[in-house]
């Protein structure tokens, strides 16, 4: 069975007449390989870096790459059916860029690194061992050269900046000239090849099938749930006779008991506080979340730039979100299951 490798990261055995594409796309190694054109080799967008097998390029990869690129190695994954084995390099072309620096100073650098660096403590998204780092001084020339992942320069970043940072650059032995200048020079290089910091998600077909998915799941659960489980249905409503308490839906009873413990402040009741005030205040604070967040992550050193969508890089609008949230299930869950008759305090349980 052929098989394809993936430099630095997986490997597969495939049958025969593997579609190269649609293997990538099948084990989801990478998402950003959208295939625009449907896998007719009439665009870009799914170009990989092949390094060894996958025949002779076809006219259709000969005229959307031209021969430069076929020259560079750049191929059309959707027109490569696998018949032997495969070495590719994966994303595409497109964000690929040639680097202007000695392979050897990364080899030195990489060679200090796995003896002196404490790993653990670099900032990455994937951890970084020392096989990990044997296998980027042995693809140096081809990293220069264009080639590699984003998480191989995401791996290379973390060293050359924890050497700067510590201020180990002297200690470094190699035969090339080394400067903080030059490691900052190095630096700039590798940050244009870093993970985009803003995760894009392909909305067909990835997003739809996760949608549909869970929405039929979500149907069936509740369909099976209803064949065990009647309906809390109470008697047919009648103008003779009125409940008490009458509560609400369960999702307005939080506003009900936001009413019942409001207070009188002023020329504003109860029922203008709990039932419009604080209600069109927590709407409007969501609402203008996505405005005032770089104010509210004081925190930030570099205000200018927007804030993350990670969780860690916005704990105070996180931290605000998630009271607010749980303050209307707190008030929910009190004003369903520990209000009786005349709104008083019960117990459920008794």
């Amino acid at each position: 069975m052929p098989k394809v490798v993936i430099l630095g990261e997986r490997e597969f055995d495939v049958r025969a007449g593997t579609n190269l594409l649609k293997l990538l796309q099948d084990t989801r190694y990478d998402d950003q390989l959208p295939a625009t054109c449907n896998g007719q080799g009439q665009c870009s967008t799914c170009a990989v870096r092949v390094r060894k097998g996958a025949g002779d390029p076809n006219q259709n990869e000969l005229d959307v790459l031209g021969d430069e690129q076929i020259a560079q190695g750049w191929r059309l994954s959707c027109q490569i059916n696998t018949s032997q084995d495969i070495e590719v390099e994966v994303p595409g072309y497109e964000v690929a860029e040639t680097i202007q620096i000695d392979p050897a100073i990364i080899r030195d650098v990489i060679a200090y690194a796995a003896e002196n660096v404490p790993l653990r403590r670099l900032t990455t998204s994937h951890t970084v061992t020392v096989r990990r780092l044997r296998d980027l001084s042995h693809r140096a020339d081809v990293l220069v050269d264009g080639g590699g992942d984003s998480k191989d320069f995401e791996a290379l970043y973390a060293i050359f900046n924890y050497i700067s940072q510590e201020r180990k650059i002297t200690e470094i032995p190699t035969k090339e000239t080394l400067t903080a200048e030059q490691v900052q020079k190095i630096l700039g290089a590798f940050a244009k090849r870093l993970p985009a910091e803003e995760e894009e998600i392909i909305v067909y077909p990835y997003f739809l099938y996760v949608s549909f998915t869970l929405f039929f799941l979500l149907l069936a659960g509740l369909g099976i749930y209803s064949v065990f489980v009647d309906a809390p249905l109470e008697e047919p409503a009648t103008p003779s006779f009125t409940p008490n308490p009458e509560k609400a839906p369960w999702y307005f009873v939080g506003v009900q008991e936001l009413l019942a413990i409001s207070p009188n402040v002023g020329p504003f009741t109860s029922v203008a506080i709990g039932g419009v005030i604080a209600p069109a205040v927590f709407v409007l604070i969501l609402i203008l979340i996505p405005y005032i967040e770089p104010y509210l992550e004081f925190w930030r050193k570099e205000k200018s730039k927007p804030v993350g969508r990670r969780l860690r890089d916005r704990p105070v609008t996180t931290a605000l979100f998630t009271f607010f949230m749980v303050l209307a299930i707190v008030l929910i869950i009190i004003g369903q299951y520990f209000r009786g008759p005349q709104w008083e305090w019960v117990i459920p349980w008794q």
